[in-house]
């Protein structure tokens, strides 16, 4: 495909945005876990299936992602993105199990179509030295869609519940993708309308299999994934549960944590183009993330709340501040015009990683009787295995 370079502002800030919104969508129940489970006669902890059937749809259409951004173009398919996720808070504004579900599958869909389509935009900019950083402004969407579930979602609920929290939350993703139809027809001049895209699937997974680095890379971020989500999905109620702080207080520390994770993205993506190593840089963020999860698993109820959010911080720059990075790495050992399939399945690996870690973490806990915290604990061997991976992945190279 070719369209020509893109401008670096605009698209930047539109595909950084378009992450952030779509996280939000994909947040927005972890942050009124307790309100919510309270409403409904649940327990809190369900909001870990909740995250699994989100990401588990998010794994079946992102392979899906490069064959739509290859026939509609990049720009559409991040607008398809946003209108799905504004459906899906919608569905779940309904306020029934059913609902619930319904909801968190369209979420899921919208949310699996978004990094094929940035990543395609993205590496149509003039080629630069910082990819690194580049990749993880646009990658700070996450932990800012997190700071947005986080400061947004509890004031919103205790107010005026927490449906109306979420239909407001729809209309912002619904604003941003009418502003991205002006510059769609630009953006998209590389589409192919005759392009298939079922086909898709099997060459964007087969293609990451084939190629050493891709697989080990997109392996290790199976494990990180499933640790960045078990941190956001279940802080609040941890903390809410188990430390006994007020639901305000405890979504304004997951807040921090993913502010932390916001600066994090910018360090670790400077840091890999300092090292010119995106794997040597992940290696670090693994390590400093072990001491995060040993930070947060400690934490007591007679803690002040300053040594509370710098434990969970420690966690966010670390847990949350990995995916730029590695999102720049596949970018550099694809093609050009494989970029879109090459994250697409890559992207597939990692979401087995978002669907499995927080449901197995509620699983633990419901079933196993194990505590928030003891489960914290154990994610520090998640992240060992993850590096493990990172130094095949170098191997290889």
């Amino acid at each position: 495909m070719n369209g020509g370079s893109l401008p670096i502002v605009p698209v930047l800030t539109a595909t950084t945005a378009t992450q952030a919104l779509t996280t939000l969508a994909a947040l927005a129940m972890t942050a009124v876990a307790p309100k919510a489970a309270l409403d409904l006669g649940i327990s809190p902890a369900l909001v870990g299936y909740q995250i699994g059937v989100v990401y588990f749809a998010a794994m079946a259409i992102s392979p899906v992602g490069g064959g739509l951004v290859r026939r509609l173009g990049a720009t559409r398919t991040s607008q398809l993105a946003l209108w799905l996720t504004a459906g899906g808070c919608l569905l779940s504004a309904l306020g029934t199990l059913p609902a619930l579900a319904a909801g968190a599958l369209m979420t899921g869909v919208g949310y699996g179509v978004t990094n094929p389509a940035a990543s395609h935009l993205l590496s149509r900019m003039p080629p630069t030295r910082h990819m690194n950083l580049v990749f993880s402004i646009k990658q700070c969407g996450v932990p800012i869609g997190g700071v947005l579930a986080g400061l947004m979602m509890p004031p919103l609920t205790l107010a005026w519940g927490w449906q109306v929290a979420l239909v407001v939350s729809a209309l912002f993703m619904l604003l941003l993708s009418a502003f991205l139809e002006k510059p769609r027809s630009a953006w998209d001049g590389d589409r192919v309308p005759g392009a298939t895209v079922l086909a898709s699937p099997l060459d964007s997974v087969r293609l990451v299999w084939a190629n050493g680095i891709l697989r080990w890379l997109a392996l290790s971020s199976l494990l990180y994934s499933a640790v960045q989500l078990c941190l956001t999905s279940f802080l609040v109620t941890y903390l809410v549960r188990e430390i006994g702080l007020e639901l305000v207080l405890a979504g304004t520390i997951l807040a921090v944590a993913n502010t932390a994770g916001a600066a994090g993205r910018l360090a670790w993506g400077w840091l890999a183009d300092r090292l010119r190593s995106g794997t040597a840089a992940l290696i670090l963020n693994g390590s400093l993330s072990i001491a995060g999860a040993a930070a947060t698993a400690s934490i007591a109820a007679d803690w002040p709340v300053w040594a509370i959010a710098a434990a969970t911080a420690l966690f966010g720059f670390g847990a949350v501040g990995w995916n730029g990075v590695f999102m720049a790495v596949i970018v550099r050992q694809s093609k050009p015009e494989a970029v879109a399939l090459a994250t697409g399945g890559s992207l597939t690996v990692t979401y087995v990683g978002i669907t499995i870690g927080p449901a197995a973490f509620a699983l633990l806990h419901d079933v196993g009787g194990l505590s928030y915290s003891e489960g914290y604990a154990l994610l520090g061997g998640l992240l060992v295995a993850g590096i493990g991976c990172l130094l095949l992945a170098r191997r290889n190279r």
